[in-house]
């Protein structure tokens, strides 16, 4: 029973109340007694709530796990989000760490599950699969070994001769889901052979998450449109990726693991619904329909034409890299591209899509779950509501609305996940002491295309706020004055510049405007001196390796910055580093200012870049201890050709290679499997360099290689194989 201080007094005799109706002495001791009892009843809640694993508080795991003997598992660090917690008070909160696949709690939870399972297939994919966060498909790899077949007896059906007529099986060799024989490999495992031996347990894993987008306008190729869509609504080549469903008793299946769909994977997947007899024919395969919206249930993609959908017979799987019109009533669809062509008998119209993309992380605009950095609903004087079936069904009309209220502090959300293309100039112009925001609702990724750069004209102390959208377009900001932020948004980069601060107007109080970037993507941002600062965090800066990050011109210097776990695809100029920590400047980085500010376990490129002091940044430290070592080795210092020759030999190599640098692709600024590990577990808790710091993958990784000594059989091998 929870007790305040009206209910405190009522428990007193009346001559008590009456005596203090004029003093209120006595009310105001039974406020603080309540007060105080309220704490000692939380406090009692929250010590019944940490007997249990799955209530607990994160403090209490480890104690859990301890009373089962578990092996601890890194998770996290609890200071992660601290920036952020400091720099937007509010936001909803309070935790602004990303989710990530370090999962202790999960880990404790099921140990029992799999002591009593311990070994089995089933259990080691989804323990791989709780302790990472990825999705887990485990191969005995001497299941796959060709055996010299004994005719008398002990005939082994499945150990024979490839069939070459079954190209889905020659399209799965050497893969997760591989079923042909093998000649013995025994080289010791790792990620591209000695697979096959008979001691190797292969445990696949992919790094990448699908991420699902629900009722998205497809995007016409041609104006007006013909039979030509994309699913990207900007227009991207971009894969179709599987839904991820996991299931512990039916086994990790291709088609539901988070994976770009393969081409002939869909075609079998249509075949094999036509040859299902028509009362089984629910109008959903494998891979495309409408099954429900249940999440299990929900299937990997969808096409929509003027509200009904596409049945799955229409459907078939092409390659549309060059486009060519399907015949009849057909739907080609090309998974690889993501691509649409309709057959000459439809007439297609309001074409929506519903599918999945792959992605490394919660990172730029995605539909993924971001609560914790959505702006209080209480501290906003009006919401306004944006959406295509709704009353007000474009941007504009929000801020014409906004306008024409007074412009008060406002949230303006969009609850869809529809594309709107605003074809007239967009201004958002703040009074003072006020603030806007622009933000997709929970769980939605609205994509904004602008035929012209939205302009903010800033006011003192005003806040402006894109939070959760996908936005092809620039963002201009004059008078110099207020703060701007990105937030959990992509403004897609392309050659000019994503976020221009234009130099304040004469006269105008300078070093008045600040612009916070975080966990978005972005183009280049350029500014003029008078900026206060620019703050990145665990963002990516992609200027294709022109200016990223500096002045209104070539040569200038941009304002004083502060960057994060951060990936900057571009040169980096500006006048003062405040701080740069676990940041990959893929280009040189030159500092005006360097008497201040530091860069620490950073990747900088040794030459060209002028900072303020480094510590602990690649290549400075290997250059140091290959100097050192042939020192030693030499007995005596280096000549100046010496040190010149480790110096060209440490920088041709330790430098940061990725999956993909084009955005739109799946694994867009992921780092390479072989990039070098200074980079890739250079940070400061061991993690990776760059904008995917927060993933944790190599403690990841090193939390599976733990617990597999426990539950792995003896005398196994294990073998981590990542797939994406």
């Amino acid at each position: 029973m929870r007790f305040d201080a009206a209910e405190l007094m009522n428990m007193l005799p009346a001559v008590y109340r009456l005596r203090d109706a004029d003093r209120n002495e006595l009310r105001a001791l039974l406020n603080v007694i309540a007060r105080q009892v309220g704490v000692i009843e939380e406090n009692l809640a929250q010590l019944y709530d940490d007997q249990f694993v799955d209530t607990c508080a994160d403090w209490v795991i480890p104690y859990i796990g301890d009373l089962l003997g578990t092996t601890p598992l890194y998770a996290g660090n609890a200071s992660e989000g601290n920036s952020a917690r400091a720099m937007f008070p509010e936001l909803t909160g309070p935790r602004f760490a990303s989710r990530v696949g370090l999962r202790a709690r999960p880990d404790v939870g099921r140990t029992i599950y799999y002591r009593k399972r311990k070994a089995t297939l089933p259990m080691l994919e989804g323990m791989a699969h709780d302790v990472t966060g990825w999705a887990a498909h485990v191969v005995e790899f001497f299941e796959l070994l060709g055996w010299t077949q004994c005719i008398r007896n002990h005939i082994r059906s499945h150990s024979k001769l490839v069939d070459v007529r079954r190209l889905d099986q020659l399209e799965r060799l050497d893969g997760p889901f591989d079923v042909i024989p093998h000649t013995i490999d025994v080289a010791p495992i790792n990620q591209h052979d000695g697979w096959y031996e008979i001691r190797n347990v292969g445990f696949f894993l992919w790094r990448l998450g699908a991420y699902g987008i629900d009722d998205a306008d497809a995007h016409a190729v041609s104006n007006p449109a013909d039979f030509r869509f994309t699913f990207h609504p900007a227009g991207l080549e971009s894969p179709l990726f599987s839904r991820y469903r996991p299931t512990e008793m039916s086994g990790v299946t291709e088609s539901r693991v988070p994976a770009p769909i393969r081409p002939l994977l869909l075609a079998l997947d249509i075949r094999d619904y036509k040859h299902l007899p028509s009362d089984h024919q629910l109008g959903f395969s494998d891979l495309y329909g409408d099954a429900g919206d249940s999440p299990s249930r929900k299937r990997s993609f969808k096409i929509v034409n003027d509200g009904a959908m596409v049945p799955p017979e229409k459907i078939c799987s092409a390659n549309l890299s060059t486009w060519k019109q399907p015949p009849l009533d057909t739907v080609a669809v090309d998974a690889r591209n993501g691509r649409i062509a309709f057959g000459p008998a439809w007439a297609p119209k309001d074409v929506r899509v519903s599918y999945h993309y792959g992605f490394p992380a919660d990172l730029g605009g995605g539909p993924y779950p971001r609560t914790s950095w959505m702006i209080k609903q209480r501290l906003a004087e009006a919401v306004i509501h944006v959406s295509k079936d709704g009353a007000i069904t474009t941007i504009d009309a929000a801020i014409a609305k906004w306008k024409a209220d007074g412009r008060k502090s406002t949230i303006i959300t969009i609850d869809d996940n529809r594309s709107y293309l605003e074809t007239s100039a967009l201004t958002i112009d703040p009074l003072p002491d006020s603030w806007i925001a622009i933000e997709a609702a929970a769980g939605k990724r609205p994509y904004i295309e602008l035929s012209q750069p939205l302009t903010v004209d800033g006011a003192v102390d005003s806040v402006v706020t894109l939070s959760g959208l996908l936005v092809k377009g620039a963002v201009t900001i004059n008078n110099g004055v207020g703060r701007f932020r990105l937030l959990h948004s992509t403004l897609i980069p392309d050659a000019s510049p994503s976020i221009t601060a234009a130099a304040p107007p004469a006269g105008a109080a300078k070093d008045l405007l600040r612009i916070e970037v975080a966990f978005s993507i972005s183009g280049a941002i350029v500014a003029s001196d008078n900026v206060q600062g620019v703050t990145i965090l665990d963002s990516i800066v992609d200027a294709s390796g022109n200016l990223a990050l500096g002045g209104l011109t070539p040569a200038g210097f941009g304002p004083p910055a502060t960057i994060e776990r951060s990936t900057i695809f571009g040169t980096t100029r500006v006048r003062e580093m405040t701080m740069a920590t676990e940041v990959i400047f893929d280009k040189p980085l030159f500092v005006q200012r360097r008497q201040t500010g530091c860069v620490r376990f950073s990747w900088v490129p040794y030459g060209p870049s002028r900072t303020p002091r480094r510590y602990r940044c690649q290549p400075d430290m290997e250059i140091a201890a290959a100097i050192a070592e042939k020192k030693k080795l030499l007995g005596r210092d280096l000549l100046d050709p010496e040190t010149f020759q480790v110096v060209s030999l440490v920088t041709s190599w330790l430098v940061p290679s990725y999956t993909s640098v084009h955005y739109g692709d799946a694994a867009y600024a992921q780092l390479h499997l072989h990039a070098p590990k200074q980079i890739a577990r250079g940070a400061e808790d061991g993690s990776e360099m760059g904008a995917y710091c927060h993933l944790k993958q190599p403690q990841r990784e090193n939390n599976l290689l733990t617990r597999l000594d426990e539950y792995l059989p003896f005398g196994l091998q294990p073998g981590i194989i990542y797939v994406t």
